[in-house]
């Protein structure tokens, strides 16, 4: 009796490990199609926020001069970083034609700035005083009352700070007048203004058109005084030159 039920109990035990074997599946999962979609939209994601801090980068994929495997041997290592895990470069190339396809509608970067003036004011100086109420009252009083109406004169006030810019001639009615000293005075400088339509003052980048125009020639900009169609670089005396260089590219295009 109890040998029969041992041999029952051993065919039970048999058959339930062929069950099991014949149901568990030796060869590894295949990832769902979903999944991989899924990782693949992540990837462009990151890329495109790559790209999109990347300007010149940017361009030149929107006009389709951008060397896809050489970008993506750049920014390989970034894109592992932010999606925390391995990525092929090929996945990244792929990611980046992905994007190509909807930048042609974009509006580019650098717009057809077209300048209906350009002007020079030399000899400015720039102060900067701690904001305070009685640096703010004494301010106010000085233009037109004070100053010659003719003499740029501009106040910027941040969260902490004020500066004035001024002409050189304006410099010491100013110092008299708030009888403190400036935590900062810088000589020497000059304004190239430009003028541009009422059209453009409206249109995007146009700004950012005109400070890559300088930038490009390692021009430092101190200040900008902007209008609704003017705009003003406060700059060193020696960047005047290249400056309107610059400039003179977009005047009357």
């Amino acid at each position: 009796m109890g040998l029969t039920r041992c041999k029952i109990f051993g065919k039970i035990l048999h058959l339930l490990l062929f069950v099991i074997f014949i149901t568990i599946d030796p060869s590894p999962a295949k990832p769902d199609q979903d999944d991989e979609e899924g990782i693949m939209i992540k990837i462009t994601d990151t890329v495109l926020e790559i790209i999109q801090t990347d300007e010149i980068a940017s361009e030149a994929l929107r006009t389709g001069l951008l060397n896809l495997s050489a970008y993506a041997d750049k920014i390989h290592k970034n894109v592992e970083n932010a999606t925390k895990k391995p990525v092929k470069r090929g996945t990244i190339v792929v990611a980046l034609s992905r994007i190509t396809k909807h930048l042609p509608n974009a509006a580019a970067l650098i717009q057809d700035v077209s300048l209906t003036n350009i002007g020079i004011k030399s000899s400015l100086t720039i102060l900067t005083y701690k904001k305070s109420i009685d640096t703010q009252r004494k301010i106010s009083v000085m233009n037109p009352f004070l100053l010659p109406i003719n003499d740029l004169f501009s106040v910027t006030e941040g969260p902490e700070e004020i500066t004035i810019i001024c002409s050189d001639r304006s410099k010491d009615i100013i110092l008299k007048n708030i009888g403190s000293k400036p935590k900062a005075e810088i000589n020497g400088l000059v304004a190239v203004s430009v003028a541009f339509s009422e059209k453009q003052a409206t249109t995007p980048n146009i700004i950012y058109t005109l400070l890559s125009a300088l930038a490009t020639k390692r021009i430092n900009i101190f200040e900008l005084v902007s209008t609704y169609t003017e705009l003003s670089f406060i700059i060193a005396k020696e960047d005047m030159e290249p400056a309107i260089k610059a400039m003179n590219i977009y005047f009357n295009k």
